[in-house]
């Protein structure tokens, strides 16, 4: 089981490695083992316009899917915390079901909704990822809750604490690990998304996942390379740097034991 774990590393790193080894290259075109060593491509990339308002509209529309996803996800939490189990199932899988439908069957159909209503545009990138980014948020929030007592806050009440103290003392510090590990997903999996993105996206506002895409198609470029490694080592370090300071993974695990 080793063995086989360490292949099934080594065969997600590859495309990494050969992502990272292509950003490096000398030449003129993308090509593993690279042609020599330069960081050529990645001053390209900074000083390419169209790759740097890409970057800004996906960190834009990141952060704004984020917050709107905090708050739906974590009040749809504590809603279907307090139903009774058959339906708090029912729900949630009514909830999830966005993870269930193919991303391509969902990008295409809100092309076709959003065509309708003039929302192939920023606005309607940001309501394309809230919808698919709401379930990520809401499954870490019902971990939190669901690995507490249920009957704390209602202690916390009987002991003479308001609605607000109870939900700002009691409630707040049992959700803050699913909410930090819920904003941190639906963050990324909103900045990478491509495959909704590429329908939504209109000339001149496409994020930077949609900006790479189309130099791939059409260039190959090893610029287009260098965005993509930038894209993940910025992922990874924010991942670590959370987990650093927050303990979000720990947070959620470490209290099953």
């Amino acid at each position: 089981m080793r063995v086989l774990s360490y292949l099934v590393y080594i065969a997600l790193l590859l495309p990494i490695v050969f992502v990272l080894g292509a950003s490096l290259t000398a030449g003129g075109y993308i090509r593993f083992p690279p042609d020599g060593l330069s960081f050529r491509w990645y001053v390209a990339m900074w000083n390419d316009p169209d790759m740097m308002k890409g970057l800004v509209i996906s960190f834009n529309i990141a952060l704004i899917t984020t917050g709107v996803s905090v708050v739906i996800g974590t009040m749809a939490a504590l809603y279907l915390f307090r139903l009774n189990a058959r339906y708090r199932q029912i729900m949630a899988s009514l909830f999830l079901s966005p993870l269930s439908v193919p991303m391509v069957l969902t990008g295409f159909a809100m092309l076709v909704l959003f065509t309708q209503f003039g929302l192939v545009n920023v606005t309607g990138l940001v309501i394309s990822h809230v919808v698919v980014t709401v379930p990520y948020m809401l499954r870490t929030v019902m971990t939190s809750l669901s690995l507490t007592d249920p009957f704390v806050p209602r202690a916390a009440a009987i002991l003479g604490a308001g609605p607000w103290r109870v939900f700002w003392h009691v409630t707040m510090p049992i959700l803050k690990p699913g909410m930090l590990a819920g904003a941190m997903f639906t963050f990324l999996a909103s900045f990478n998304n491509i495959t909704i993105s590429v329908f939504i996206s209109s000339p001149g506002a496409s994020p930077l996942p949609v900006v790479i895409f189309n130099r791939m198609e059409n260039l190959a470029e090893p610029s287009a390379a260098a965005a993509a490694t930038a894209v993940i080592l910025l992922t990874a370090v924010g991942i670590l740097v959370l987990e650093r300071h927050f303990s979000l993974f720990k947070s959620l695990l470490g209290s099953t034991r």
